[in-house]
């Protein structure tokens, strides 16, 4: 048995999708344990083309690349150093591959790119949390609670680090190669027993538990290195410094612009 270039699970969405247009749940096909939103977007498989689900998800990569584009400019990253950055994400042979196999994950990417792109354009004071470096939070917290050793899953953070690579310190001629040929040898060596067990059936569950291991402490170590270079920078620091100085030039200001964790505690009392 060899690996199909389709995933399967684009085969259980098409199923489900053609259960939608029968006017039944998506859920009567067996496997399919998704949102139901991904069943009635592919609904277009049955009259369009069955290859309509994976142009969409394509087009999500590419609306990644826009995302990540309009939160660094509006972050102030210098034009070559964001188009660098853009091509993280558009050239990474993960993410194209991804979406044309037909996996959904660039648009779970897409949709937390824009919650991203959306709270720093409203600005959304009130939440005090979010009023530091959210987008290195969201990195470390997916790269940390990601326990599936599967390809689409690692474009969850991979839509992530094209945010962070400007204010890392890393060098990518020593350094940064290092780590990288690290990642992608642990994976493989993982993924090379996964192949033997699944698709070959051979008993090979202490050569993949040993993967496992390596692959986990080559993740640990990369997570540690980009956390270690990586600059601080507080998404709306620019905000904060405003109220600052508005607060010192104009006394009368305090009572009116408060910062957020004041606004906070005043509606809880």
């Amino acid at each position: 048995m060899e690996v199909r270039y389709t995933n399967v699970d684009y085969l259980v969405f098409s199923d489900a999708a053609a259960l939608v247009v029968a006017g039944k749940s998506p859920y009567k096909r067996s496997t399919y344990r998704y949102s139901p939103l991904i069943a009635y977007i592919l609904v277009p498989n049955s009259f369009i083309h069955r290859s309509w689900g994976k142009f969409l998800f394509s087009a999500s990569n590419l609306l990644v690349g826009y995302f990540i584009r309009s939160i660094l400019k509006l972050r102030g990253v210098p034009e070559n150093l964001s188009i660098y950055s853009v091509i993280v994400w558009l050239f990474n042979p993960f993410t194209f591959t991804i979406g044309t196999r037909g996996n959904c994950e660039p648009i779970i990417c897409a949709i937390i790119l824009w919650v991203i792109l959306c709270i720093m354009r409203v600005q959304i004071v009130l939440i005090f949390c979010f009023a530091q470096d959210f987008p290195f939070c969201f990195f470390v917290q997916t790269v940390a609670f990601n326990k599936v050793i599967t390809a689409q899953y690692f474009v969850w953070f991979f839509c992530l680090l094209p945010l962070i690579l400007p204010w890392s310190k890393m060098k990518l001629k020593w350094e940064g190669s290092f780590c990288i040929l690290l990642w992608i040898g642990a994976q493989n060596h993982w993924l090379f027993w996964g192949y033997m067990l699944e698709f070959k059936g051979k008993q090979v569950f202490l050569q993949l538990w040993a993967a496992s291991l390596l692959f986990f402490a080559a993740n640990t170590y990369v997570m540690i290195t980009i956390i270690l270079r990586h600059t601080y920078s507080p998404v709306f620091k620019r905000l904060a410094s405003i109220l600052q100085i508005l607060n010192r030039a104009d006394p009368s200001f305090r009572g009116q612009i408060q910062p957020p964790w004041i606004l906070l505690n005043s509606t809880a009392v």
